[in-house]
């Protein structure tokens, strides 16, 4: 008997970044998540799956067209034609869709309660599944605490959205810890939320299978969902499928010389030096080796990359001072590819260094990847941040009041901030200082 367990389906979520990838076939690439979609019911149907458990956040919030929720129906309502079951929890992100949570859905479907933790017994597949949807978008109980104890005789499944793993790219809802899924004394665990696919556990299996299709290049690598294999009322094989029709993929082409860290001893720095190409022909070439392994490695799917060139370098001034051919020269090799598209280049280079760097320069080396670590990952910082800006800074200011809650995009702007001022620091203090005032009008 198969059980096929997915999650994080965001069906017609907007895929981030499209309007940059020049000529790409963006109308097509949009549906990803509705295809992604078709491709597990099919799979789902080609191999007599029993039970389809749907882990929270099939939707990305209220529909912005009801054809959203027609299309989850029709395609639901092929597995009742083979007697598949469906069973599906709301998560944080469809949790207050009115819409969603009042489509009429087709009687082999049951949506988990978000009153209190339910159990559905499936007696005829001798499995139980346990679980509980969100009732609100923000849910900060431990929810698995209030999931009933196993039923005796039946395969036991608990069916969870949460942050078990306390990710820092997801928010903390509905948290507990894989130690007490383990304890709770299920056989498995489907969890959803996290879209990185993760066996936390195995006998009992705790799993994240990620979400089914990327949707920005925050997403890359393989999605899909977990097929598990019952024989005998036993789990006897738990493995992922591939389901998404569109990857994306994230390439770091280092440049020059190669050291373990900023300020390594000469000895150490001449010890890791590698070939990388330090020339205009060497880097169009490392560009075209690696997004050839890409696109094998992606089976046929088409690819989105962004592609970020690092190192010190004898390009960086030029890379730096007229980088648009260059631009253009990677995506033309990306189109002699095939189905690649170069969603971002950029160049994140420094300059040879010349001399070793004083403690003071190392410190504030240091100083300065730990605060750009930090704003990375924590929201309230990097606020806090744009708030003590805001008042000398119209630029900053305006940002602010357009888009508010788009950490992403200042987020990308401080990865290349970064990339110049420690880029800065290895030539001295006074090239540091020059850095910053040249940064200054793009604050």
């Amino acid at each position: 008997m198969l059980v096929v367990h997915a999650a994080d389906l965001h069906i017609d979520s907007p895929l981030r970044g499209l309007g940059r990838i020049e000529g790409a076939p963006v109308a097509d690439i949009r549906l990803a998540t509705r295809r992604a979609f078709v491709r597990l019911i099919d799979d789902c149907l080609e191999r007599s799956a029993a039970l389809l458990i749907l882990a929270g956040d099939v939707f990305d919030g209220e529909w912005r067209d009801f054809n959203t929720g027609l299309f989850f129906v029709r395609q639901l309502a092929r597995l009742r034609d083979v007697g598949a079951r469906v069973i599906m929890l709301h998560g944080n992100h469809d949790a207050e869709s009115t819409l969603a949570r009042h489509i009429p859905l087709p009687d082999h479907v049951h949506v988990l309660s978000a009153e209190a933790p339910e159990t559905v017994e499936l007696e005829s597949l001798g499995l139980a599944v346990h679980g509980q949807s969100y009732i609100s978008r923000v849910v900060v109980d431990n929810l698995a605490e209030g999931y009933p104890p196993p039923r005796r005789g039946l395969l036991n499944i608990g069916a969870l959205h949460t942050n078990a793993v306390g990710a820092s790219e997801h928010k903390n809802y509905a948290p507990c810890t894989v130690s007490q899924l383990v304890r709770h004394g299920y056989d498995y665990w489907a969890l959803g939320h996290v879209h990185k696919r993760g066996v936390l556990h195995t006998r009992p299996w705790v799993v994240y299978p990620g979400n089914l299709q990327g949707r920005h290049v925050r997403e890359t690598g393989a999605k899909g969902c977990t097929a598990i294999t019952v024989e005998d009322g036993r789990i006897t094989d738990v493995r992922h499928r591939d389901m998404d029709v569109l990857r994306w993929a994230e390439l770091v082409i280092p440049l020059g010389p190669q050291v373990a860290a900023f300020g390594a001893a000469p000895a150490e720095a001449a010890a890791v030096e590698t070939d990388a190409p330090d020339t205009l022909e060497g880097l169009l070439d490392r560009v075209r080796r690696r997004l050839t392994q890409v696109v094998h490695d992606a089976g046929g799917r088409p690819v989105i990359a962004r592609i970020v060139v690092t190192g010190a370098t004898r390009l960086h001034a030029r890379l730096a001072a007229n980088p648009a051919p260059i631009q253009s020269q990677i995506r033309a090799v990306a189109a002699d590819l095939g189905d690649v598209w170069p969603e971002k280049i950029r160049f994140s280079t420094r300059p040879r260094q010349r001399g070793a760097p004083s403690q003071e320069l190392l410190a504030l080396h240091q100083a300065l990847r730990d605060e750009f670590a930090r704003l990375a990952v924590d929201d309230r910082a990097l606020a806090d941040h744009l708030q003590a800006l805001a008042p000398v800074s119209a630029g900053v200011a305006q940002y602010m009041e357009q888009r508010p809650d788009s950490a992403e995009q200042v987020r990308d702007q401080l990865a290349e901030i970064e990339s110049r001022l420690l880029g800065a620091l290895s030539l001295g203090v006074d090239a540091s200082a020059a850095a910053v005032d040249d940064l200054e009008p793009r604050a």
